[in-house]
């Protein structure tokens, strides 16, 4: 983890005073130059990047390729800074190529005293002003599939520093003494991650089944859009399949020609009472906006060579239990990762879907999954069928 520090200074302004009874007088106000330490403490900056199929760790740090730094007030305005001697405009922009030397030291100088936030925005791929950034702000879903290039959004208040100032030298050698204030930035998507590493069925002592094969699987129901902005998801939700109780429905949708795309694998595990838990060839993961609409999952199955197919109605918590049960999840978290968790051999989760062979049932195809729910900073469930 490296952590970045971002110097800021800002211009003296003069107070302009107008005649006024003594109930209006202006409340004294500190126009002294503000200097301001900026930490981005979860970035790891990462110039490469990989497939959202790969395993994340509970408290890994999120991938920083790019990042823009806005200095701001609370309507929006955006303020420019310069060099420490004032001869040149501050960098605000960081590319893949500027962040592969390692450490920075970053500071900016002579900003106006208005300044009172900042907003830090990774893996945006383009320098742009606020205004632009404010145009283009709206989130594809079909765009924060790969982990290692989530957009990330972070904002903060400034907070004076103690007592702590600085000396600023300008080119024209004027010293300007600024007060210093600190602001701390925790990056983070606008995503929810739900993994999926395999499938384990719990037979009954005398198995109704003998081989169940899981086909392919499809991450349905989810918003398509959100605001990074502020993270409210769009109102318009994809649904790829209508109904799924309607067999010819879901059947058509599974065996149709489909191009290749994040929200659907084939999986193709097989499992037997014998070997009743199997992993996936690669880890399987898909991301949804994070907030109230709940997606599913829909599962194709052979049971026997029969097609039939499961569904989850629920995604429960093991990590957050009431009265020592699993909790009903209503509201995914950004950033978090929710791993499926079959419990294993030594009763703990392994990132497995549960189903229990009862639920491979025609007449009644709904699975509930417990779920382990991680920081990622990763929550494990599990599904209901």
């Amino acid at each position: 983890m490296k952590n970045l520090k971002v110097m800021l200074s800002a211009c003296v302004a003069a107070l302009a005073f107008t005649s006024c009874t003594q109930d209006e007088l202006p409340q004294p106000q500190n126009t002294r130059m503000k200097s301001v330490e900026v930490s981005l403490e979860n970035a790891k900056f990462v110039p490469t990047r990989g497939l959202a199929g790969d395993k994340i760790k509970a408290g890994d740090p999120v991938k920083v390729n790019n990042f823009k730094i806005f200095l701001l007030d609370h309507s929006g305005k955006e303020y420019s800074a310069k060099v420490s001697d004032g001869s040149a405009a501050a960098q605000t922009y960081w590319s893949s190529e500027d962040l592969a030397g390692g450490a920075l030291d970053i500071q900016f100088h002579y900003v106006d005293h208005g300044c009172s936030r900042i907003v830090a925005v990774a893996n945006i791929d383009e320098d742009m002003t606020y205004e632009e950034f404010v145009e283009k702000q709206n989130l594809d879903i079909n765009r924060e599939q790969d982990q290692e290039s989530l957009t990330l959004y972070a904002q903060a208040e400034l907070r004076r520093k103690g007592n702590e100032q600085h000396n600023n030298q300008n080119v024209d050698g004027t010293t300007y003494t600024s007060d210093v204030y600190e602001a701390q930035l925790l990056l983070k998507p606008r995503i929810s991650r739900f993994e999926v590493d395999g499938f384990r069925v719990a037979f009954n002592s005398t198995p109704k089944y003998q081989e169940v094969v899981f086909d392919d699987i499809l991450f349905d129901h989810y918003p398509t859009a959100t605001s990074l902005l502020t993270g409210v998801e769009a109102n318009n939700h994809m649904v790829h399949i209508s109904d799924l109780n309607v067999q010819s429905t879901v059947y058509n949708w599974f065996n149709s020609t489909k191009e290749a795309a994040w929200y659907w694998d084939n999986a193709d595990v097989t499992v037997t009472p014998a070997a009743p838990a199997v992993a996936t060839t690669a880890p399987l993961a898909y991301h949804t906006f994070a907030g109230s609409v709940m997606p599913r999952m829909v599962i194709k199955l052979l049971v026997d060579d029969q097609p039939a197919y499961i569904y989850t109605k629920g995604f429960y918590s093991t990590t957050n239990l009431t009265d020592g049960k699993p909790t009903l999840i209503e509201n995914l978290e950004e950033g978090k990762i929710y791993r499926m968790s079959a419990p294993g051999p030594d009763g703990t989760g392994d990132g497995f879907i549960p189903v229990d062979e009862d639920d491979i049932d025609p007449m009644d195809r709904c699975l509930e999954i417990t779920i382990d729910v991680q920081d990622w900073v990763v929550d494990l469930v599990f599904p209901e069928f």
